[in-house]
């Protein structure tokens, strides 16, 4: 790699982390964190975007359900109300621009597929018609592949809709960027 045979040249110290962080930039400069594809419209999304970590690393972060409360943009609280191998019972509540300043309470069921899946569908929730969906996380050269689709039809009035999208459409850029970033971090 030409960076890491100038820094040599140059005889600077590279630690291990250092070295290990500049051969990972080739697959941030094709697809950065920031750089999310998100396709889909009207509450049928599919987002996506490589992170240059390994699907276990990946996977942990994903599934540590309840510390992503706070951290997300839009979930306020989480909580894994019941585990059975690998299916669960997850609590949430949502507050976001797209939730228009409510507090949103949904129960999830959730099937995993450690490291590589995870499928979720809702029980019942406040203002919350249908939601289920899923990730994915597929190794590929120089790190993963993470997927999420997600179907949701919110019960608000039909004027509010197109709002409703636009700012879900943000949320789940935003939520994308941080996960990448959380990844990133370990």
């Amino acid at each position: 790699m030409v960076v890491t045979h100038l820094l040599q040249r140059r005889s600077l110290p590279i630690t291990v982390g250092l070295l290990a962080t500049l051969q990972a930039l080739p697959l941030l400069a094709a697809n950065p964190a920031s750089r999310v594809t998100l396709s889909g419209h009207h509450g049928q999304y599919t987002a996506s975007m490589l992170v240059p970590v390994s699907a276990p690393k990946a996977w942990a972060v994903l599934s540590n359900y309840e510390s992503m409360a706070g951290v997300m943009p839009d979930i306020q609280q989480a909580k894994v109300v019941s585990r059975s191998g690998r299916s669960l019972e997850l609590a949430q509540t949502y507050k976001a621009p797209y939730t228009f300043g409510l507090s949103i309470k949904a129960r999830l069921q959730v099937q995993e597929t450690p490291p590589t899946q995870m499928r979720y569908a809702l029980i019942s929730g406040d203002r919350i018609k249908q939601l289920q969906g899923s990730w994915t996380i597929t190794p590929v050269k120089g790190g993963v592949l993470v997927k999420h689709q997600i179907q949701v039809v919110p019960q608000i009035p039909g004027f509010l809709l197109g709002t409703y999208y636009d700012l879900t459409e943000s949320n789940l850029r935003q939520s994308m960027q941080i996960l990448a970033k959380q990844m990133l971090k370990g």
